[in-house]
């Protein structure tokens, strides 16, 4: 008997053994450890809830999507460490999001990896990251872009704060390092062309997530006068500045970029900033569109309330990648990527996308929504019993900004 159990084990190791190596393989490389850990939890959520859906649906062209996953320990050194060792496991897409330095260090290996194994290429998912360099000047034939990046935004907050005429004193808020520096110069560039009248009143450059209590910077806002702040800053840094803007009651508006990720919604909610903070975003889930309300409710049934429109990039990528694969009839590298340029999707937000041929940037809508304290029924954050409300949805047309990349082709 007990024999029997040992082979009939063997047996079924033996075949979960064949069936991974027999799946086509997407490889997360991100901060698995550490402050930024929490992000990249989710993120997996969104991704992994994505592939189950493919999957259950037969797959990349009848085959399994399998996800592996790599600690980067949010450093560019490790990110090139566990690339490697993602290609060694059989991964054929690489995908980072959590900070513009990883998602420099994974291209620019991936570049050089590709031309010393050109029988075995693999390609770069970008799935959050927002610094434009990444379908800029650092823009590669393997990498693919799946979030508005930041002078997009930029650009519609721009727009909706030229209506904004009773803002006139803004402070800025960002942290150090490449997505925050490129912000802060995209504002006062963009928003300033849009609004000349404005005063910067503040321009703090912070340590990123290092920062325990933002309560002296916050000080500093309200000396200032600021009717609004703008900010770049995400993860524990956010909820932490927005925990310390409750509890000294400061009276501004918050336009942020990544407010609907994870922790940011429970700290507004517990510091009371009811319509103080807008979020500038590829979207949320305060968009009025049955496909996202639906694509919400199925998410958060499985994940006990999470949202899933507060990392769409990992959505999107999945769908382009369905589209792609099934266009080009193969799930091999080099058909994949000719597939991958210019194929036109639905975002989980329900809105037409493509990813753009030049330079591999998604082109899409955005929103412009708060935070308030919602009616029953509406759809919460965190179990907040708070959620967005849309106030300006931004055209593709207005935040479609001029390609830069010179794309080496093979």
């Amino acid at each position: 008997m007990y024999k029997t159990c040992v082979a009939s084990v063997l047996a079924l190791m033996s075949a979960g053994v064949a069936m991974a190596e027999d799946t086509f393989k997407i490889a997360m490389i991100d901060p698995f450890s550490g402050p930024a850990a929490v992000v990249t939890e989710r993120i997996e959520h969104v991704l992994r809830f994505a592939v189950d859906d493919l999957n259950a649906r037969g797959g990349l062209n009848g085959q399994q999507i399998e996800i592996l996953t790599f600690d980067n320990q949010m450093s560019p050194a490790e990110t090139a460490i566990q690339a490697q060792k993602a290609i060694d496991a059989g991964a054929t897409i690489l995908q980072t999001s959590v900070s513009s330095g990883n998602t420099f260090a994974l291209v620019e290996f991936v570049q050089k990896y590709n031309r010393r194994n050109p029988d075995h290429q693999v390609i770069v998912f970008d799935g959050a990251s927002h610094d434009p360099a990444i379908t800029g000047e650092k823009c590669s034939y393997f990498s693919f872009s799946w979030v508005l990046n930041a002078q997009m935004k930029t650009a519609g907050l721009a727009s909706y704060l030229a209506s904004r005429t009773d803002i006139t004193k803004v402070y800025l808020m960002n942290a150090e390092g490449s997505s925050g520096t490129t912000t802060r110069q995209a504002v006062i560039d963009m928003v300033g062309a849009a609004r000349p009248d404005i005063e910067w009143v503040g321009d703090d450059v912070h340590p990123l997530q290092k920062i325990t209590d933002f309560t002296p910077y916050i000080a500093k806002i309200e000396a200032s006068g600021a009717q609004a702040v703008i900010t770049s800053d995400w993860g524990a840094d956010l909820a932490l500045e927005l925990k310390a803007a409750g509890e000294a009651g400061l009276d501004a508006e918050w336009f942020t970029y990544f407010s609907t990720g994870p922790g940011a919604p429970t700290a507004m909610a517990q510091s009371g900033l009811n319509g103080l903070v807008y979020s500038a975003f590829d979207g949320d889930a305060g968009i009025q569109n049955e496909e996202l309300h639906a694509y919400e409710a199925a998410y958060r049934a499985a994940t006990g309330g999470l949202s899933a429109s507060a990392f769409p990039g990992d959505t999107s990528a999945i769908r382009a990648l369905e589209l792609a694969a099934n266009a080009a009839g193969s799930n091999e590298v080099d058909a994949l990527i000719a597939a991958l340029e210019g194929v036109s999707f639905k975002t989980v937000y329900g809105a037409d996308a493509h990813s753009r041929p030049d330079d591999h940037q998604i082109i899409s809508q955005m929103a412009i929504s708060r935070f308030v304290d919602v009616p029953d029924g509406a759809l919460d954050e965190e179990g907040t019993g708070w959620g967005w409300e849309n106030v300006a949805i931004i055209p593709a047309d207005v935040i479609t900004l001029p390609n830069t990349c010179e794309m080496e082709r093979p």
